[in-house]
This record gives structure tokens, C-alpha cells and sequence, in this order.
């Protein structure tokens, strides 16, 4: 997810182990990570609670027997056959359906310091390759309001992860008219980030906590923000199933593909693990499921699934994006949307507030429904320091946080659907 607030940015072995222990025999299972699909234990489907151990199983799956599942690689294809043998075990008609990712990916940035030397920074998805020499400022997380109270016409402006979107700091940067923006990450180590929007021409670089203090010390004077990238070339895929022959009316989806620095188990295995056991527990017509490739490199899957399909019309979209870490949790999207799934977030003991998407295609996938004319929402648990690294492992996600987002969506769900 990127805008995430974190950084580019979304098996084929069940825990079978894990599951028999607790008492599970009906657990899918997965097929060998050399092939990326095989045949699964039957599941039953229709409408059934939804079993957060499955959806467990799912996420380990994903994000521990397949690991990395960045865009084109064979990780990625290998979850996409993962993804939809589940999804024809539940009942659905599913498909694969390829697409050309043609794309900039980001590989070198930096800030030369006055003295010369370079502080490494990586340059963010969605943002403009070149460079700006300015004086720095500081301006607190990026929002609007304290862009407006700092110099920041013309400079490299260093702001803090968190708070809010990457994409709206770098729209309030950009609107401020910013020469380049830096966010510095909120704990030790490099940031890496997607931005998920469109239109921003000025260079945004993520740098390590350390990296932000020692800019910050700077500010005032001159540096040097340069971004570089080369192309990812490949073909991609999306998972698209459908309950029965009906024509879809409203769609689930979530990204199923991660970064290439880890195995995405909170972004974006745990958005898939809860779209696939609610997919098997509530399976409507009419509603059906997406599971998108290339997320990450710019909502290059769910932008291709709107070209070719025809989603104008359809009643709403939800979409599962970081959904097993309760941190700061927001409903993102259609306000209408948002204020039915609040209402029901808060029996379950959840004060889940509404966040504008900014930019069309702001956030993650359900932005290119919005762009189609589809109202839309994103679940999503709170920004997490661990994403877009090697440590959003398995162990990142927790069972309870999921399980109460699983019940959630399952009731926002019946409550969309039920005449």
C-alpha cells in the first residue's frame, strides 16, 4: 500500500502443520512453490462465519511459503495461481487474466550534503526522476497546514513518515510549489514508498531516521535531492472470479503482490488472506472477486481491470489493503461507504474514522473504481513501520487484529448486499 505511508509498496505450502495442531483438518491446502498451482482440499462456501485460522493459513501461505511476490517475478505468478486454485475451491468461476506492466521502478536517489557527501535516500514510485538543489526546510508530517507556515516555495522540503498519506504530502508539497520532498522514516533503517497517485512532477525521496536528523540539522542550507530509475518490463496478471454467471454487480478485491525487499505479509498478504475466506464464507452473486498483480508499482493491475472491464454502474467496491496490524485504522474512499462500515466497526468495539483518497488514484486499488465511477472504500489497520522491508514477515501480522477486521468486513458486507 503504498502511499503508505511506507515504502516499492501488497505458497504455495500451508501451515498444515499449525493448523492440525489447533484442532484444523479443513485448512486449504497449497500446492509446491516450483509450479504455483495444484489441487486443494474442497472448501465449503455460500454464507458461513468467516474463520480467521483460515485466513491464517492463507497469509502464511502467501507471505511465508511464497515469500517475495514482486511485480512479473515468478513469486508473483506463482500467488496469482495460489489465489485463484482457492477461489475455484470455494465455488467461483476464476480466471487469469494477463497484462503488460510497462512502468519506471525506482533504483538510485540521494541528497548531496554542503560538504559533499551523500546521504542515501530512495526515490518514491509515482514521483519525477531528476534532481533539485535548494535550501532545506522542515515542514513537521507534510499536511497542508504546516507546509503553509514554512518557506517551502522552492526547497527541499524534509517532513516526518505518518500522520498522513504519502500521496497527500506530496500533493501539499507540490501545491506549496516545492522543489523536491524528503520523508524521513519514523524508526531506524531506510524507507521505501509508492506513492499511488498521479501528477506529481516534482522528485520525493524516502531516507532512514538517521538520514532525516542529520537533514534536519541542515536546515537553511543547500543540498541536492536526485532521483533515478530504470524500467520494469514484463507481464503481470490478475485473478478475477466470479460466483455464477451473473453479471457483476459489485466487486471485492486486494493486492496480492509485494515489494521486492520482502514478503509482504501485512502488505498486502493479509488483505488477500481476509478477501479469500470472505470470498468462501459469503459468496453472492453478483458480487464478484479481484485479486490484483503489480499494485505496487503503481495500481498497474487494477487500472488494467478497468480498462477491460465494464465496472461503471456496479453498486461498490471494497477494497483489503493492510488489514492485520491494528494501528491507526481508517476506512479510505467513499464517505457514504465509510459511514455505514463505522457504524458497524463500532459494535465491535473499533472507532474507525473516514479518510479522503486524495488524488484519483490515491492509496491503492479501490482508487482506479473510484476513477471509473464506482464508489469505493479501502479497509485499512494503520500505517506500519515494518512495510516495504524485509521485516513485514509472517510474524508481522497478528491473528486477533485480523480476525476483528475478517467479522467487520463480513458484516459491512451482508449489509451492501442484503435487499
Amino acid at each position: 500500500m503504498p502511499f503508505r505511508a511506507s515504502s516499492l509498496l501488497c505458497c504455495l505450502l500451508a501451515c498444515a502443520t499449525v493448523l492440525m495442531a489447533c484442532g484444523r483438518t479443513d485448512a486449504p491446502t497449497t500446492p509446491p512453490s516450483t509450479n504455483g498451482a495444484a489441487a486443494t482440499t474442497p472448501t465449503d462456501a455460500g454464507s458461513s462465519k468467516p474463520d480467521v485460522d483460515r485466513a491464517m493459513a492463507h497469509l502464511k501461505a502467501l507471505a511465508a511459503d511464497i515469500g517475495v511476490r514482486s511485480s512479473t517475478s515468478d513469486g508473483e505468478r506463482n500467488a496469482a495461481a495460489y489465489v485463484k486454485t482457492q477461489l475455484e475451491a470455494a465455488g467461483y468461476i476464476a480466471t487469469l487474466e494477463s497484462f503488460e506492466v510497462d512502468t519506471p521502478i525506482r533504483r538510485t536517489g540521494g541528497i548531496e550534503l554542503p560538504d559533499g557527501s551523500i546521504t542515501i535516500g530512495t526515490p518514491f514510485g509515482g514521483s519525477l526522476e531528476g534532481e533539485a538543489t535548494a535550501t532545506v526546510v522542515f515542514g513537521e508530517f507534510g499536511r497542508a497546514p504546516e507546509l503553509a507556515t514554512v518557506p517551502s516555495r522552492g526547497a527541499v522540503v524534509l517532513v516526518n513518515r505518518g500522520e498522513v498519506l504519502f500521496a497527500e504530502k506530496a500533493h501539499a508539497a507540490q501545491a506549496t510549489g516545492a522543489a523536491a520532498l524528503v520523508i524521513a522514516n519514523n524508526q531506524p533503517g531506510p524507507l521505501n514508498g509508492d506513492l499511488n497517485t498521479t501528477g506529481i512532477i516534482i522528485p520525493v525521496l524516502g531516507v532512514s531516521q538517521e538520514g532525516g536528523q542529520v537533514l534536519r540539522a541542515l536546515a537553511g542550507r543547500t543540498v541536492t535531492a536526485r532521483s533515478a530509475s530504470t524500467r520494469l518490463r514484463g507481464r503481470s496478471q490478475n485473478v478475477f472470479a466470479r460466483p455464477s454467471a451473473a453479471p457483476c454487480t459489485a466487486y471485492m478485491g486486494a493486492h496480492y503482490d509485494s515489494v521486492t525487499l520482502g514478503p509482504g505479509a501485512e502488505d498486502n498478504a493479509s488483505g488477500v488472506s481476509l478477501l479469500l475466506e470472505l470470498a468462501r464464507a459469503r459468496r453472492t452473486d453478483g458480487v464478484c472477486v479481484v485479486a490484483f498483480g503489480s499494485e505496487e508499482v503503481g495500481l498497474v493491475g487494477s487500472q488494467a481491470f478497468v480498462r477491460t472491464h465494464a465496472v461503471k454502474g456496479a453498486q461498490f467496491m471494497l477494497n483489503f489493503d493492510m488489514v492485520a496490524k491494528l494501528t491507526r485504522p481508517s476506512f479510505i474512499g467513499d464517505k457514504t461507504l465509510a459511514d455505514r462500515a463505522s457504524a458497524i466497526a463500532l459494535t465491535h468495539g473499533l472507532e474507525i474514522p473516514y479518510t479522503a483518497s486524495v488524488g484519483t488514484n490515491a492509496s491503492s486499488d479501490h482508487a482506479s473504481f473510484t476513477g471509473a465511477g464506482v464508489p469505493a472504500l479501502m479497509f485499512y489497520a494503520g500505517d506500519d513501520p515494518f512495510i516495504h522491508s524485509g521485516r513485514d514477515s509472517f510474524d508481522n501480522a497478528r491473528r486477533d487484529d485480523l480476525a476483528r477486521f475478517l467479522d467487520i468486513a463480513a458484516e459491512v458486507l451482508a449489509a451492501l448486499t442484503t435487499r
